[in-house]
């Protein structure tokens, strides 16, 4: 761990709480929620206010004011960016066996380890309402203080980190990959995807530009911006005793320590 006290978000600020306080689970309960309520709440406190391309979006629910429940946390389970995200972490040869946990957010009255509590029960939920899913994988960016804790709290098979990459980034915010992909292919969402970067500030593409020369114009005029993007700490875990045959094969490696963040931190280039 690189620090005794668990980290917090709340309008889109670190907080932190003690590391000792420990959740009550009798005042907590842990159900699916609409996506426009989870969207909702991401975007008022996650540090990454884009919502995912969704697949089901589960709530924790905490003792509230006047005896009525509270939001307090939000989990989502998503699509991966590509197939290749499940099947090199998961071991299953099919993408839809596997899904990604792309948002994890609990506010800042919830106890230490109630990220933990939470993200068992969400796994329960996911297995029951898409039991296809035997798989998931998660990552942890230490560009903002994550280095999985939680995730090895539950066990999760730590794979390593990704490559080291350039991202895309207009006001503020991330483009996927997978929506720069879309525009470029032309493939099913991309009109969404324009309209979400001229909403950003991007121009319209023209009457007869094509999208991928429109983004290429859009980086060359500086309006998308290259950044590097840090390597990512990469856990999967396995929901079924299918899934646990599946990953045997592939590494389970020691969980990474404050050096390992730092270094994904600073970079071999920028010593």
């Amino acid at each position: 761990m690189l620090t005794e006290r668990s980290q917090r978000w709340r309008d889109r600020r670190s907080r932190y709480v003690d590391g000792d306080t420990v959740i009550d689970p009798r005042r907590y309960a842990v159900d699916l929620v609409a996506h426009d309520t989870a969207r909702a709440f991401v975007a008022d406190h996650h540090y990454l206010a884009r919502y995912p391309a969704a697949q089901l979006a589960v709530g924790l629910f905490g003792p509230g004011r006047s005896g009525t429940a509270s939001l307090d946390g939000i989990i989502v389970f998503g699509v991966p960016a590509t197939g290749a995200v499940i099947t090199r972490h998961t071991g299953y040869a099919d993408p839809a066996r596997g899904c990604v946990l792309q948002r994890l957010l609990c506010l800042p009255s919830v106890a230490a380890n109630g990220e933990s509590f939470f993200a068992a029960r969400a796994f329960r939920l996911l297995r029951q309402a898409r039991p296809a899913i035997g798989a998931v994988v998660s990552f942890s960016d230490p560009q903002f203080g994550h280095c999985g804790c939680v995730y090895a709290a539950l066990s999760g098979a730590y794979r390593g980190t990704t490559r080291p990459r350039t991202v895309l980034r207009i006001a503020g915010e991330t483009m996927s990959g997978r929506a720069l992909s879309k525009i470029r292919n032309l493939e099913s969402g991309h009109a969404g995807a324009i309209d979400r970067l001229v909403r950003l500030g991007a121009p319209r593409p023209g009457p007869h530009e094509h999208p991928r020369a429109w983004l290429d114009r859009c980086r060359s005029e500086g309006i998308l911006t290259p950044m590097r993007q840090a390597p990512l700490f990469t856990y999967c875990f396995a929901l079924t005793r299918d899934a646990r045959r599946q990953g045997q094969a592939l590494p389970r490696l020691d969980y990474p320590r404050r050096s390992d963040m730092l270094r994904a931190m600073v970079g071999p280039g920028d010593h």
